[in-house]
């Protein structure tokens, strides 16, 4: 097929490195992909971004006709406007990939916009029943008995070639990672974990790093800084990888954890619903449902002390057997391959 995929920004985020994941293996399995904007400074404030807007949608009409792709991929209620728009003058079938949720009266805004999609994919099952109940109860006028079809499809990660990691010595330090944005509510979130960190029995044992930036940064250097906590922060990297590689309890969400998880970390599920806990393979299911955090039903304590204990678990895990079959079980549910060639079949059979 030729796929056409819109982002809405080129910002370091969970979602640009999804479509980067994606594109890579529709292309490994023959297709052609075209991402828009093209992959270049990865900053959101890029003039290419503003383009893909609805005010806009008779040049972008202009473009896609002469790209003509099969089908049009977007990853964002903006970008979804602007393929319901280009639907309508020139038939090209278009999928929606919903990476959040919002309150119940955006949502149903965003009704108005799937009524001519072909189907909406959705990241973690929490996000899918959201949509599908959405789907199932919306009403508008112009929806008609044929409701796009909500379909679910893991996060796809590239699982590297790493040597299993040593038996660590009693005497080393055991490092601590946050990864995440340090904007919105991962910024407080980052803050309840170096609180929870000074809650711990002994912090000299452990090396502290905070992988990421934003505009909580500088808040986040004095909280470290009154709790007399001895932190690396990185700010943004193009690489979190050798960071990673050398962490042991790896505290975050969505593909911030994920990448950990699947390089050998122990992981805690911190996000924008609160505290899941510490990741072992008989909670793995579960916490991937609510993507480890992002998306939970009902919130989920986050307070300092909660973390404190998730910290404490997670930290008995290191070098048992059980993170090792947490990290091996990650390696196949996230596995490119695979997830791709099941989302292929769910636009196939969209598309007839």
């Amino acid at each position: 097929m030729r796929i056409l995929i819109l982002l809405r920004d080129l910002s370091r985020n969970g979602i640009t490195t999804y479509t980067r994941m994606l594109s890579d293996e529709l292309r490994c399995q023959g297709h052609e992909v075209f991402v828009w904007p093209a992959y270049g400074g990865f900053t959101r404030r890029n003039w290419r971004c503003w383009l893909l807007h609805p005010t806009f949608s008779e040049l972008i009409a202009q473009g896609i006709a002469r790209l003509r792709p099969d089908m049009i991929y977007v990853n964002h209620y903006t970008q979804a406007r602007v393929a319901h728009l280009v639907h309508d003058r020139l038939g090209i079938p278009w999928f929606a990939c919903m990476h959040n949720g919002h309150s119940d009266a955006r949502m149903a805004e965003w009704a108005q916009v799937f009524t001519n999609a072909q189907g909406i994919v959705t990241m973690c099952e929490s996000l899918r029943d959201k949509y599908q109940n959405l789907v199932d109860t919306a009403t508008p006028p112009n929806m008609g008995s044929q409701k796009p079809p909500v379909v679910l499809s893991h996060l796809p990660i590239v699982s590297p070639k790493l040597p299993e990691r040593p038996m660590r010595q009693n005497e080393e330090r055991l490092t601590l990672t946050y990864c995440s944005r340090l904007s919105g509510q991962k910024g407080p979130r980052c803050e309840a974990w170096l609180r929870a960190i000074a809650l711990l029995p002994t912090t000299s044992q452990y090396r502290i790093v905070v992988l990421g930036g934003g505009s909580y940064l500088r808040q986040l250097k004095r909280v470290a800084n009154d709790l007399s906590l001895v932190v690396e922060f990185t700010e943004m990297i193009p690489d979190t990888a050798p960071y990673l590689n050398r962490t042991d309890v790896l505290t975050g969400a969505g593909y911030a954890l994920i990448e950990g998880l699947v390089r050998g970390c122990v992981g805690i599920g911190l996000g924008f619903g609160g505290c899941f806990g510490a990741i072992t393979p008989d909670r793995l299911s579960a916490a991937i449902a609510v993507n480890f955090g992002d998306h939970c039903p009902r919130p989920l304590p986050a307070d300092p002390a909660h973390i404190a204990a998730a910290l404490q678990e997670a930290i008995a895990l290191c070098g048992t057997p059980f993170a090792q079959e947490t990290t091996n079980r990650c390696r196949s549910i996230f596995d490119p391959t695979r997830i791709t060639q099941d989302l292929l079949q769910c636009w196939e059979e969209a598309l007839g």
